[in-house]
């Protein structure tokens, strides 16, 4: 019988300013004591409430903890250079000694690709939908 796995959230949400270096350790320390399994966050660059960008706060959660799999839930990948988000997974991969998992997508219609100089209708740079 498989075991059941279990995963808590990467800390994104904070005001401006409001970040604690050490509530955030001791959150991960807590996680890896309690048997969690991996910790997740999310990517969302625009929105209303100001959130920490998943590749830097997964690569300070590395280093932060020991056992982990450290993940984001889905890498919007049209609105990445694909060479630059490869590069950022890849180091990121290093810094948590192969601790880390990724979902990619190419977003939805509601996405903002405007805002990203995208077309959502495009091809180009490698990606399904491309930059103009």
């Amino acid at each position: 019988m498989r075991r059941m796995r279990f995963a808590i959230s990467i800390p994104q949400f904070y005001a401006d300013g409001e970040f604690d270096p050490a509530a955030f350790r001791a959150y991960f320390a807590r996680a890896e004591e309690l048997g969690f399994d991996s910790a997740w966050a999310q990517e969302q660059v625009l929105g209303a409430a100001p959130q920490l960008g998943p590749i830097e706060t997964m690569t300070y959660a590395a280093a932060c903890t020991q056992r982990l799999r450290l993940g984001c839930v889905v890498f919007v990948s049209t609105l990445h250079s694909p060479v630059h988000l490869a590069k950022s997974l890849s180091t990121l991969d290093q810094l948590s000694r192969g601790r880390i998992e990724i979902g990619v997508g190419t977003g939805g219609k509601v996405r903002p690709f405007a805002a990203f100089g995208v077309d959502p209708n495009g091809t180009s740079r490698g990606s399904p939908r491309g930059s103009r």
